[in-house]
């Protein structure tokens, strides 16, 4: 088990260019600072930043998910983590310990992939155990007189000179005076490590296979935790997609890793056995205590399985917290319309404090007067009693059919009606032939398309964001001055 640092990240597609390493640290330096969120490509030399300047602090034993629309980088950071992928700039420990050169093998991490990857010839018991049967587990050696024995480590002695090399080379092109410094002071700690190795016989290691029976009782564990202890002896094309999920899974499992990384595990698999498989990966998660990362592209997934979840687009972290704070304090449209079935309804308004109310005004001149006291805290420059234009989100939940005699409603139009037995969805017009606006009711109504349907909205749930920016312009806390 272990936790995870990723300070600066950035992973850069460098293209035609010859000197890579040189443009990938100019590009770096290029994009960084920069107010736009969008990454920066240049088609002529094919440089693309694929992920900008990641940084977040991973807790030992969190569930952590990766969710995104497709190219939005969230594959490519998780290939960085398992060293699949070089890391262009920043650097990424690993309980505590800087991976950026590690080979992947080295990391102590398990990845899960889309596909499976299973070997088809193979039995169940032999996919779970064929990386055990590889492994070779150290054996201090030892004397005739059973003493240790003591010698010049130079498999060691090789691994540092190769760092080296590589803290060097990023020592020349790094794009600022600060990092070059960080890189040479990794260039002093890195060569007094290799003085001593060089000069210091330490403990000498022998490497043996596992034995068998503890091979056996490893895929043992695994089936009996996954539930496919009878399928031990059936080959991957006898078995089912959920059932060749579980058996990547067992693979991972057995090998005891720090971290488990999971890119899109679920894709391949029908909506039903989706829901089922995702309950078996959380109770997996709470048995064994270890780091998980989740790759999805599917919110339902991220909001059911992570303890806390990290919102990309275009290479760029847009949010990181806890499910239910991604839903209720999105910090910024983007995040607000990704989160939550159905999305969220956006309409743009023209915003003015009146009194104790905050007047909103809708694009066929329609007025609602919402309570101040009752909203989330604004930013006060939209309080200044002026008219400012933002962007007004509600999720379709928090729409309220206005009881009779309601004057401070919003009239709208009944488009469509969807009856799905526990809820009712209504899609509803400000103008004829403008956007549909979705309304979630639990009670069933007589409406029919084409009748008038006045709404209101539940004011603690309203969220506001800046026309341009669309960064959210309110606070968590509910009641304004």
């Amino acid at each position: 088990m272990a936790g995870l640092s990723l300070k600066h990240i950035y992973k850069v597609y460098d293209g035609r260019n010859t000197n890579k390493k040189k443009s990938v640290r100019a590009l770096i330096k290029k994009v960084r600072g920069k107010s736009e969120p969008k990454p920066t490509v240049e088609k002529r030399s094919g440089k693309f930043v694929a992920v900008k300047d990641f940084n977040m602090e991973i807790e030992d034993g969190e569930f952590i998910v990766f969710v995104g629309p497709s190219g939005c980088g969230k594959s490519t950071t998780i290939r960085m983590i398992a060293g699949l992928e070089d890391i262009s700039g920043g650097e990424l420990y690993i309980d505590g310990v800087l991976v950026n050169d590690v080979a992947p093998k080295e990391r102590d991490i398990a990845m899960v992939f889309q596909n499976y990857a299973l070997y088809p010839h193979m039995t169940v018991h032999q996919n779970i155990a064929f990386a055990l049967k590889l492994r070779k587990l150290p054996v201090a050696k030892v004397d005739k007189e059973g003493k240790p024995v003591f010698a010049i480590d130079k498999k060691k002695i090789r691994e540092l000179k190769d760092k080296l090399e590589v803290v060097g080379y990023d020592a020349e092109y790094a794009e600022s005076e600060a990092d070059k410094e960080m890189l040479l002071q990794r260039r002093q700690s890195l060569e007094k490590e290799l003085d001593y190795y060089t000069q210091t016989p330490v403990q000498a290691y022998k490497y043996k296979k596992m034995p068998k029976s503890a091979i056996n009782e490893k895929v043992e564990w695994a089936a009996k935790i996954l539930g496919i202890e009878e399928l031990l002896d059936n080959k991957p094309a006898e078995m089912s997609g959920g059932q060749r999920q579980r058996v990547a899974l067992g693979r991972a499992m057995v090998r005891g890793p720090k971290v488990f990384l999971l890119d899109e595990p679920l894709s391949n698999l029908d909506a039903k056995l989706r829901a089922s498989m995702r309950q078996e990966i959380v109770k997996l998660h709470n048995e064994l205590k270890t780091t998980f990362i989740y790759v999805t592209h599917d919110q339902v997934e991220a909001m059911t399985m992570g303890t806390r979840i990290v919102v990309m687009k275009l290479g760029v972290v847009q949010q990181i917290d806890t499910p239910t704070n991604l839903y209720d304090f999105p910090d910024n449209k983007f995040v607000a319309g990704f989160i939550g079935t159905p999305q969220m309804n956006f309409m743009d308004v023209t915003i003015k404090k009146a009194a104790k109310k905050l007047a909103v005004t809708f694009a066929n001149g329609q007025t609602l007067k919402l309570d101040l006291a009752q909203l989330r805290k604004i930013d006060g420059k939209y309080l200044d009693g002026e008219e400012h234009e933002v962007a007004l989100g509600v999720r379709g939940e928090h729409i309220r059919i206005a009881e009779t005699g309601n004057a401070n409603s919003l009239k709208t139009t009944l488009s469509v009606k969807e009856v799905l037995g526990n809820t009712t969805q209504m899609f509803v017009k400000l103008t004829d032939g403008g956007q549909d606006y979705i309304v979630c009711v639990l009670d069933r109504n007589d409406y029919r398309s084409g009748d008038p349907v006045k709404i209101t909205f539940a004011e603690k749930n309203v969220h506001l964001f800046d026309k341009e920016s669309e960064i959210s312009i309110m606070d968590r806390e509910v009641g304004n001055n």
